[in-house]
């Protein structure tokens, strides 16, 4: 587990280890920064925020533009039916250093992750299987050892047993270039079923078997594990810990402090419609005619949203094929509440994995074990095809599908909400996911700047998982920035 103690670097240390010429540098920039002193930050997600943080600790004067009414980016809580719900980020993890840090920093409470641990009940093959049925069930077709495997841990049962990885940066040596190949062939070539694969294929955070990457895969594979040794160590030290926390009163509230605590103004409803670059500066002009001037540019947007700005110069032919194509995967939500406990009339429970377009379903509970919510997850080819729907007919279309498989659930659950990231705009997908080939050509230089413009974002992550690596993306652009100064 070497570059273990390097997860847990706070931003306190990261700035001291910056040393006396980055601070001379700082110092250096706070008496221009009147003259020319504006970097563009150009998003408010974590990574957007972040960066502005970062740069107007060191004196930088910064211009936070964002295209939507509100910051956070894919970390958004709602209210549904009085209960607070995640839309996208969920849960922060044991190596959520970073996170946590500002947490402390902006006086904000941790608490436990409100996910339900309860067992699922399966449904495949049009037919209701108990998790301690599943292994003998007629509908398991898998062989081998796989049966005793239930759908929902094939992924991780799967991927940790072939994982070839050991240290975080692994995915990006040429020793392991040969597994940028699709998931589902490597798992084909290592044995595994046909029927494991399309199970495995149904819930996963990808774009599907035969377009993901394993490489990609094996990478977040990696990182899982080192979180799960981290909370192990923590634990043995007698750190009170959680494997999975979330913030109180919602996640939300981490970017609405983070936002709080910037002397910048943040200028929202600007969507970008180009941005233009030259020897003295950058320019970003906006949908509404609103133009922003400074030395640098942080692009703190998912490609997604990236494709659709106009570049002059052109981005490099690397970066800009990186931009154009790297897929995203979707994410829909359905949030139900159930007037009656209608699943102890079929004996299953509430909780449920689905080979169907409905995918996934989790109970959500109150401190007594009370089921108040129930959410539907689709992910990948399940939410593109809800997406097609409109979002009235989407729904319709869950309740009948739950009905379906659980008759008595006709007329008891009640629609509180519903989100598409897919549908999101200026987002448009909840993650990047590199298809097979992608790794080897665009992975090492994807976070590289292209002369005034850095980059920022989960997008751009080498190491850290989920939240962690939008806030280590903005310390990387920090340090662009001040060398490039």
């Amino acid at each position: 587990m070497k570059n273990f103690n390097s997860l847990f670097l706070n931003r306190r240390a990261f700035l001291g280890g910056l040393g006396a010429s980055a601070i001379s540098l700082a110092g250096a920039r706070r008496l221009r920064a009147a003259e020319t002193g504006d970097v563009i930050v150009l998003g408010a997600g974590l990574a957007g925020l972040y960066s502005a943080m970062l740069l107007e600790e060191l004196g930088f004067k910064v211009r936070l533009v964002e295209a939507s009414d509100h910051v956070g980016g894919r970390v958004q809580t709602r209210n549904f039916g009085g209960t607070l719900h995640e839309l996208g980020a969920s849960d922060i993890g044991a190596m959520y250093a970073r996170v946590l840090d500002m947490m402390r920093r902006l006086n904000l409470e941790r608490v436990p992750s409100s996910i339900s641990v309860r067992p699922f009940s399966y449904h495949v093959g049009g037919q209701l299987v108990s998790a301690e049925d599943w292994a003998n069930a007629q509908v398991n077709r898998t062989v081998g050892d796989e049966r005793a495997i239930a759908p929902a841990r094939l992924e991780s049962t799967l991927l940790n047993q072939h994982n070839p990885l050991k240290e975080l940066d692994d995915w990006l040596s040429p020793d392991y270039a040969s597994l940028d190949m699709p998931i589902g062939k490597f798992l084909r070539d290592k044995g595994t079923s046909e029927e494991a694969i399309r199970l495995l294929g149904h819930t996963y955070n990808g774009i599907g078997m035969n377009r993901t990457s394993a490489l990609a895969q094996f990478r977040d594979t990696t990182r899982t594990q080192f979180g799960i040794r981290a909370f192990m160590a923590m634990k043995e030290q007698g750190q009170a810990v959680a494997p999975l926390s979330q913030v109180a009163g919602g996640i939300q509230r981490l970017p609405e402090a983070m936002a709080a605590s910037l002397k910048t103004e943040i200028h929202f409803g600007k969507a970008a419609a180009s941005i233009r670059q030259d020897a003295g500066g950058v320019e970003l002009s906006c949908v509404d005619g609103t133009r922003y001037r400074g030395d640098f540019l942080v692009a703190a947007i998912p490609f997604t949203s990236l494709r659709n700005i106009e570049i002059t110069p052109n981005l490099s032919p690397l970066k800009a094929a990186a931009t154009a194509q790297l897929p995203y995967y979707a994410v829909t939500k359905f949030y139900l509440r159930p007037k009656t406990r209608f699943w102890e009339a079929d004996g299953f429970e509430p909780t449920m994995w689905s080979d169907s377009q409905l995918e996934r379903v989790f109970a959500m509970t109150d401190d007594t074990g009370e089921v108040h919510t129930l959410l539907v997850w689709m992910t990948g080819q399940g939410s593109r095809r809800i997406d097609q729907f409109d979002t009235a007919a989407a729904t319709r279309r869950v309740l009948d599908l739950i009905g379906e498989i659980r008759p008595a659930s006709r007329g008891q659950l009640e629609v509180m909400g519903h989100h598409s990231w897919g549908h999101t705009p200026f987002i448009g997908g909840c993650g990047l996911s590199y298809s097979a080939g992608q790794v080897n050509r665009f992975a090492a230089d994807l976070p590289n700047p292209e002369g005034r413009i850095h980059f920022a974002g989960e997008h751009t992550r080498r190491r850290e998982p989920g939240m962690e690596s939008a806030m280590a993306s903005a310390e990387r652009v920090m340090g662009e920035i001040l060398q490039a100064s």
